[in-house]
């Protein structure tokens, strides 16, 4: 079906902006209002309702409710798994240091990761008592070489592996799990925008190795705040449990030193009224993405991130600028198009990271440079597509570039 360039390209509710509430960027004097990089959509109140009316009847809050329960076995069912193997937290990053925890490594160990990756992925490290080594990713991929990890001279001093799924990008799942068996070392997988990638017939089926997906607001799926591990290895899985939950199961004798990183019974509402219409969310976000991906076709000097517009969805888009025009990413903002560099310039670059062990990084440096987030969120217009990759085509040219004459607020106002 042909795209109507004035509507949304997936479902939508009307915007809460009035045109006394103007962007940023209008308030500093700027002629266009800014398009955010992100305008996240959660389930709306009168979605939620019935499941609030739920808890309101059972007087159960949280402790492992019943809506709870029913999301862990929705979400089994979403990822092809029973729902002993499916764990909720209260986040993921909790879920990934609590997973390190279960995997038995001695604390003090390093924990090799991507230095290419969101800065969470080294505090669950250190929130776990492991030293992060920062390893550079592969340039084609944006993630971890299982080839060139398991050929490394130092595995004797490596205590665990902290694989990332960047940006959603589906990860052989098996090869990791061939690696995890011969080398004796844990491999937990950071997938926290992987939730669409790792469904049932999905391109990410989840194998032996722990999985940790994000619910954040910012995800493809998300409910503010929330985490779910996936793990298909009972004994690891009840340690998991143990550690959530003050180091109890079934009893009131803590057999482990664990601390409250239980989801609450709210937060499960919002879980079930958004795998209500996950469907309708899914088929947004998919027809936002096919629009990009055309959009920016056989542009190299705009190049997304690997597998984007493949097999799979999430709620970013990062492309790589071209390193000659750095200086015309300034451009975008004067023109009503918001920018943001996802992951920084690394994690190795965070002072709070800056001493942390780590290998050579040039992939790593040069993906950090270039990847600038763009605009993208599912209320979003063809319009609003066409317009920010016309842009970015033409600052993104070779070339200095003259500024084309700015537009009225009243020309732009449709954009935002």
């Amino acid at each position: 079906m042909p795209l109507d360039a004035t509507r949304p390209l997936g479902p939508t509710r009307p915007s809460r902006m009035s045109a006394r509430q103007e962007s940023p960027m209008m308030a500093r004097g700027f002629a266009a209002p800014a398009m955010p990089v992100a305008r996240p959509r959660l389930p709306d109140a009168r979605a939620i309702l019935p499941y609030l009316q739920e808890i309101d009847a059972n007087h159960w809050y949280a402790n492992h409710g019943l809506l709870w329960l029913r999301l862990q076995s929705r979400l089994a069912a979403h990822f092809g798994v029973a729902p002993e193997s499916v764990a909720l937290t209260a986040n993921a990053t909790l879920g990934l240091a609590l997973a390190l925890r279960a995997s038995l490594v001695a604390p003090g160990r390093k924990c090799l990761m991507p230095a290419w990756t969101f800065v969470a992925t080294a505090g669950a490290a250190r929130e776990a008592g492991l030293v992060p080594h920062f390893a550079d990713v592969d340039s084609s991929s944006w993630a971890l070489d299982p080839d060139a990890v398991e050929a490394r001279p130092d595995l004797d001093e490596i205590g665990a592996i902290l694989v990332v799924a960047p940006f959603g990008r589906p990860l052989d799942t098996a090869r990791w799990d061939a690696l995890s068996e011969r080398t004796g070392i844990p491999v937990i997988i950071d997938a926290a925008a992987a939730f669409d990638a790792l469904r049932v017939g999905g391109p990410m089926p989840v194998g032996r190795c722990p999985v940790i997906v994000s619910l954040h607001a910012t995800k493809a799926f998300g409910i503010g705040e929330g985490g779910v591990v996936l793990s298909q290895d009972p004994d690891w899985m009840e340690r998991l449990r143990r550690l959530c939950s003050f180091g109890f199961l079934g009893s009131r004798e803590a057999v482990l030193a664990g601390t409250n990183a239980k989801m609450s019974e709210y937060a499960a509402a919002i879980g079930l009224a958004a795998l209500d219409v996950w469907p309708e969310t899914r088929a947004g976000w998919l027809s936002l993405t096919r629009h990009y991906a055309e959009a920016l076709a056989g542009d190299p000097r705009l190049a997304p991130s690997p597998g984007f517009g493949g097999d799979w969805v999430s709620a970013t888009l990062s492309v790589l600028w071209p390193a000659d025009r750095l200086d015309g990413i300034a451009e975008l903002e004067r023109e009503g198009i918001s920018t943001l560099r996802w992951w920084g310039e690394g994690c190795h670059r965070h002072p709070a990271y800056a001493d942390c062990p780590r290998d050579p990084l040039p992939a790593t440096e040069s993906i950090a440079r270039r990847a600038i987030g763009l605009p993208f969120w599912r209320d979003m217009t063809a319009t609003q597509v066409d317009y920010i990759c016309g842009v970015a085509r033409r600052v993104a040219g070779p070339g200095a570039l003259p500024l084309r004459p700015r537009r009225t607020v009243q020309a732009l106002r449709a954009l935002a």
